[in-house]
């Protein structure tokens, strides 16, 4: 097992090696991490990339650590060659203060759970539709029309008006690298933008990722009046009837707020089950500092 950064990565034979993958996650392939993180690179247990890690991280003061980087939910280990212990106790060396999010629990001492939603597509999906879900979607799809669009930059503003100001870890670096993720992920055919119209103006949208079998909703906007007229309701249902043919799993990527998470539910999306852990080994001086810093 050995450390290698992201200059020293084949992309190719990295983005192959995810590919071919039972396990998908979107968010582990270089175009992805290229477009989010600081700087990133992997463990790996040889030059074949039989078995490999994604390891975001930022260096400061001398001190590098290890951290989940932006729109991405959480890490997964590639091949069988080593494991999450063995995978920690190599990164402890290299890492002072380790911060991640994986599907695998109890990998420390301490855990803080979370949990994403999905949706089976190769169900009667509509059927698990709630009842007001039901009526929102019906009012929804009569009040508006639906377009694929390649500039995200509407959807960008319109996330920036309505979302990102309620949301502390959203900065400007961070919609900057929103903006060039969906640039990116439209010019390889791994992203989709889908416009929600009214008299054929925008008034809300939703980006969506393409994997192997499971479409990912990364982010989505909505004015207000429009949500209330269902705007997001008959977009996520016009987003299953598009991707069920092709694809078996909706994600909608989690939430760390309640109220949306409930919004996700009422489409009978499940609950699943992802936990974040914390190593921290700074030193003193870095804490204190970090401290007075606020």
């Amino acid at each position: 097992m050995k450390f290698v950064n992201r200059q020293d990565i084949d992309t190719e034979k990295w983005n192959n090696r995810i590919g071919k993958d039972a396990a998908e996650n979107v968010f582990s392939y270089t175009w992805y991490l290229d477009s989010t993180a600081e700087s990133w690179g992997a463990l790996i247990s040889d030059d074949d990339f039989n078995t490999v890690l994604p390891i975001a991280f930022t260096t400061k003061l001398g001190v590098k650590r290890m951290y989940q980087a932006p729109f991405t939910r959480e890490y997964s280990i590639f091949g069988k060659d080593f494991n999450w212990p063995e995978a920690l106790e190599f990164l402890r060396k290299e890492f002072k203060h380790i911060s991640f999010r994986s599907g695998e629990l109890d990998l420390t001492n301490t855990s803080e759970g979370r949990q994403n939603q999905e949706l089976l597509l190769t169900e009667d999906f509509t059927s698990k539709y709630r009842s007001n879900a039901k009526r929102l979607v019906k009012k929804g799809n009569k009040l508006f029309t639906f377009r694929l669009a390649k500039d995200p930059s509407p959807l960008i503003q319109l996330f920036e008006d309505t979302v990102a100001h309620k949301v502390d870890a959203v900065g400007n670096i961070e919609i900057q690298n929103l903006k060039q993720l969906m640039h990116h992920a439209i010019e390889i055919g791994k992203g989709e933008l889908i416009e929600v119209l009214e008299n054929e103006q925008l008034v809300a949208s939703g980006f969506f990722l393409k994997d192997k079998k499971r479409i990912t909703y990364l982010k989505g906007a909505s004015q207000e009046e429009a949500k209330k007229g269902g705007a997001m309701y008959s977009l996520f249902n016009y987003a299953f009837e598009r991707y069920q043919p092709k694809y078996d799993t909706f994600d909608f990527g989690g939430s760390d707020i309640e109220p949306v998470a409930i919004f996700f539910r009422k489409f009978g999306a499940m609950d699943r089950n992802y936990y974040n852990y914390t190593i921290d080994n700074l030193p003193l001086w870095f804490k204190t500092l970090k401290r007075l810093k606020g």
